[in-house]
């Protein structure tokens, strides 16, 4: 062929004389087809199935899969987050916008929860109504190394979201009475997180998920 060459595959750009103008309504355009919820412009929005966030977006210039840059959870359904925008309209930043994740720092000091009161809650809870399971789940409280850091955070290995504060988990599923290592997995019914239910519907632990080696059982 001697003519001009269409353009590649569907995920090459397309060279195009639009306007600035022109490509960045294009863009918000199609965000709020995507998306209803978000108007393609600054503010908070709610995390659907359909928001870029929820699964494979990655801010502009970075490979890795991009959780909150602010506190490294990762984003789940219904998370309340702060969209920001690109001069171009293209999102480029997602932070939470949630009261006990208030990284979008629009929340007033007043609005913040304390967490040493929360703990206090919860202990309050758990000893009132012990969980009645044999599987030593344990709530995560302040300064649990099974929590990570916001750069490094720890995350269930079966619904693959970073473990959050107050979340009750099974802490070395293999041997959680004498923790070898800190993998752990959900254990929250309460919360709709039933994840080592999803991964042992027995409810034993049969093989290591670190190493894959049987374990022994007497």
């Amino acid at each position: 062929m001697t003519g001009p060459q269409q353009g590649g595959g569907l995920d090459e750009p397309v060279a195009t004389s639009a306007s600035p103008e022109v490509s960045s309504a294009f863009d918000r355009g199609q965000q709020r087809g995507e998306n209803p919820q978000v108007a393609g412009a600054d503010g908070p929005a709610s995390t659907t199935l359909d928001s870029r966030w929820l699964g494979t977006w990655r801010r502009p210039g970075d490979r890795r899969r991009a959780p909150c840059r602010v506190c490294g959870h990762t984003f789940r359904l219904d998370d309340t987050v702060y969209l920001r925008h690109s001069e171009n309209g293209k999102l480029a930043d997602v932070t939470h916008h949630l009261r006990n994740l208030p990284c979008s720092g629009h929340a007033t000091p007043s609005e913040l929860p304390d967490p040493r009161a929360q703990a206090a809650f919860f202990r309050g809870v758990d000893a009132a109504d012990p969980s009645p399971d044999t599987l030593h789940t344990m709530r995560l409280m302040p300064d649990d190394p099974a929590l990570g850091h916001p750069r490094q955070r720890n995350a269930c290995f079966v619904c693959r979201h970073t473990f959050r504060l107050f979340e009750t988990v099974v802490v070395c599923p293999c041997s959680p009475q004498d923790r070898g290592c800190l993998k752990a997995v959900h254990q929250d019914p309460a919360r709709g997180l039933g994840c080592f239910e999803q991964w042992r519907s027995d409810l034993t632990v049969v093989q290591c998920p670190m190493n894959f080696r049987t374990l022994k059982r007497s």
